[in-house]
Parts: C-alpha cells; sequence; structure tokens
C-alpha cells in the first residue's frame, strides 16, 4: 500500500507543481478602468462549470464477455479551480467546442497550440466471476478493484485529425498492472454545434494486466476444471468507433455513438474470452449551466 500511497502523491504533486509553473503569471493587462480580478476570483470563475444528465448504453463489459448488457444512469462532470470530476459520459459534453474531459479526476498539465498533457485518476471496479452466467467460471478469483493513475497525451495532426495516447497504472498494486491506449480520430464539423468522430483505437498490455484479465492459474484450473492459461504483455484490442455530438443550445447537449471492438492474438485465444468482438451504442443527454 505504501508504494502505491507514493505514486498518488507524486501524481497530485507533480501536476500541481506543472500547473504552478506554467501559469500563475498572468499576461499584462490592457488599459481598463477596472482593475484585474484577484488569483482567488479568477480560481473561483474557473469552478463554476458542471453538468448533469442521463444515459443509455448497451454494450459488453469488459471486452471479451459474452453477455451484453443494458444500462441506464447518470451522467455529470464539474470544476474545481484546475481538477475537474466527470463520469465517462460526461467526457465529450462539458466543453463541448473547446476540449475533451477525462472520466475520474484529472487536470491538465501542458498545453500548446497543437499538444495537450493531462492526468488523472479513476477507479477501475475489478470482476466478480459470480456473476457470469456460465457457473464454469465461478471458481475464479475476483479481479479486485482498484485505483488507476493515467496520463493522457493529446497530439492536433490537422483540422480534422488527432492522436490520443493514455497510459494507465494501478496504483494500489492490486494486480491491475500497465495498460497503453492509442487513438486515431477524424473529426468532421457539421455546423459550429456539431461534429461527428470517427475513432480508430489499439491497446496494449502487460503482463500483469492480462494475466488478471484472461490467465488462469493453477489454482483458479483445478476449482474451474478450465485449463490453465498463461498469458505475457502485448497488443490485445482493436477497436472502431462513431459518435455525434451537439450543442442543442446553450445549455442542453447530446451525444450518440456506436461502436464495435475485438480481441487480438494471445488474450483472444484465452478460455475466458468468450466473445472476441463485441458490439456497443450509447446514447446521453445532460444540462450544462453555461
Amino acid at each position: 500500500m505504501k508504494p502505491a500511497l507514493s505514486a498518488a502523491a507524486l501524481l497530485v504533486t507533480a501536476s500541481a507543481g506543472l500547473a504552478q509553473a506554467r501559469g500563475d503569471a498572468a499576461p499584462a493587462a490592457e488599459p481598463t478602468s477596472a482593475p484585474p480580478a484577484p488569483r482567488d476570483d479568477v480560481a473561483l470563475q474557473a469552478s463554476r462549470d458542471y453538468l448533469i444528465g442521463a444515459a443509455i448504453g448497451s454494450s459488453a463489459n469488459p471486452l471479451g464477455t459474452a453477455e451484453q448488457k443494458l444500462s441506464l444512469g447518470g451522467i455529470w462532470a464539474f470544476q474545481l479551480g484546475r481538477w475537474r470530476f466527470a463520469s465517462s459520459g460526461a467526457s465529450a459534453l462539458l466543453n463541448q467546442g473547446r476540449e475533451t474531459v477525462d472520466s475520474g479526476v484529472s487536470t491538465q498539465l501542458a498545453r500548446g497550440d497543437r499538444l495537450a498533457l493531462n492526468t488523472s485518476l479513476s477507479i477501475d471496479e475489478g470482476r466478480d466471476w459470480r456473476d457470469e452466467k456460465d457457473p464454469r467460471y465461478h471458481g475464479l478469483g475476483k479481479v479486485r478493484a482498484t485505483v488507476r493513475g493515467r496520463l493522457t497525451l493529446g497530439l492536433t495532426l490537422s483540422e480534422h485529425w488527432s492522436l490520443t495516447s493514455r497510459a494507465s497504472q494501478d496504483l494500489l498494486g492490486r494486480d491491475g498492472g500497465l495498460r497503453l491506449d492509442t487513438g486515431l480520430n477524424y473529426r468532421h464539423r457539421l455546423s459550429r454545434d456539431t461534429h461527428w468522430d470517427l475513432s480508430f483505437g489499439a491497446g496494449w498490455a502487460n503482463g500483469t494486466f492480462r494475466q488478471t484479465h484472461y490467465g488462469i492459474g493453477p489454482e483458479g484450473a483445478a476449482a474451474t476444471g478450465l485449463p490453465a492459461y498463461a498469458i505475457g504483455s502485448g497488443w490485445d484490442s482493436l477497436s472502431l468507433g462513431w459518435r455525434l455530438t451537439s450543442a442543442i443550445n446553450r445549455h442542453w447537449v447530446g451525444y450518440a455513438g456506436l461502436g464495435v471492438a475485438q480481441l487480438q492474438g494471445a488474450a483472444r485465444r484465452s478460455p475466458l474470452a468468450t466473445r472476441p468482438t463485441t458490439f456497443s451504442a450509447g446514447l446521453g443527454l445532460a444540462y450544462r449551466n453555461r
């Protein structure tokens, strides 16, 4: 636990230090009759954004699961100073037409004309094999929930194309391992407030992550009758998604999307991958204060 706490503290300290080094010095103000706003007022101004709404979706999660599940839930996002808090469904809605918000707790480390670097924390809920319909899997050990630290690099390639790479590490030492996900995105604007995105993604994971999610140890094999399966690091997924996002008016925003994902390589050959190709769909509507 101590290494995990140290890693989390280092993540927060680094983001705070970089943010302070970047932006505390304000640019020269133009002549005006009103005095510049104090720093506390500026922070308060940045804390007034929030969004709340609802979404419905159909997916098989995690990838490789046979059961397609329908989910209905709330989506939300708000900002406190430099820190943002968002559910996954709100990631493209709070700042529609401006920039993307990572799910979980996030802050921006650096930003330029073409490059942005963000850090965030999120909860990985894990997996309980007793929830599976097939009783053969009930003897497998539970995949424990954990906190993941994420570092996301976004690069604008042109007016339409962008590239995103994200590293995600288990911070609590619960066999969550390391994941690297990269996506190439094409954005087509239909109007100032509406656009659609076509995204191509690929995922890599180290041996710890893949053994936890797709491997079967000797104990699990003995309890289930399934063959033992050891798996190392490697590329394990490809995905394709399409999403339409629109600011209906000043306050209301919505999205609709479709996706397909497929396991690759050794992960696809795992006895736990009962459905290598999965499809998803989602629809959401939310209110934002401004």
